[in-house]
């Protein structure tokens, strides 16, 4: 599945694939709903939150799992950019149930083209969430797509940072959070940064730190 696309499946997998999809995508959204109830979860920083109905929201790659668990069941008004690879059908899937709009690109001119949409619809009061190192890394690396959509839309880049106790750190490329039942997770907003074409290093330097 590695070298399709979700749109270009060949007919004759296409059953089997939407059968896995599926079956993937029913047991992540029940572990993340079982970790979602059983976990202490407690946010740190809403203030910054306030006095804006969207934002746009900025975390490493490896706190994704973390926020799926924090956020199970308040992503309503979202639109998120994702891989179009048919391996991600099961994310796809999720991020569906959960309320979010999707537009696919990673990279290229339909990367560009999403990304140009999705700004868009932050501009018009949507909210998103950026992983400034993903897909596939290196780790903690800012690639400056979020500071991108932050200055052509007009709304601030929220950085976010979590705490899991305990969990476990998966053998992943960016060495993902998995907390455990009963785990305390903590969610912190940092201050908001405005990104402007006049600060754009300045504020990529301080959304590095800010997410660190």
């Amino acid at each position: 599945m590695r070298r399709y696309r979700v749109d270009d499946v060949p007919w004759f997998c296409r059953p089997f694939w939407l059968a896995w999809s599926w079956i993937l995508a029913l047991a992540f959204a029940a572990l993340l709903a079982i970790l979602h109830v059983t976990c202490r979860i407690r946010f740190e920083g809403s203030e910054e939150l306030r006095g804006r109905e969207n934002h746009i929201y900025s975390f490493w790659h490896q706190g994704l799992g973390l926020w799926f668990i924090a956020f199970l069941r308040r992503q309503h008004g979202q639109a998120w950019l994702q891989h179009p690879a048919a391996y991600m059908k099961p994310i796809h899937l999720v991020l569906g149930w959960m309320g979010i709009r999707i537009f696919l690109g990673s990279h290229g001119e339909e990367g560009r083209n999403a990304a140009a949409a999705l700004t868009e619809l932050v501009k018009e009061g949507a909210s998103t969430v950026i992983t400034p190192d993903g897909p596939h890394g290196p780790p903690e690396v800012l690639k400056k797509g979020v500071l991108h959509i932050a200055a052509g839309s007009g709304v601030p880049v929220v950085p976010v940072r979590f705490r899991a106790t305990p969990a476990i750190r998966l053998p992943t490329w960016d060495r993902k959070w998995l907390p455990l039942p009963f785990s305390r997770i903590v969610v912190t907003f940092a201050p908001s940064i405005e990104v402007t074409p006049e600060n754009f290093d300045d504020a990529a330097r301080e959304l590095e730190r800010a997410m660190m």
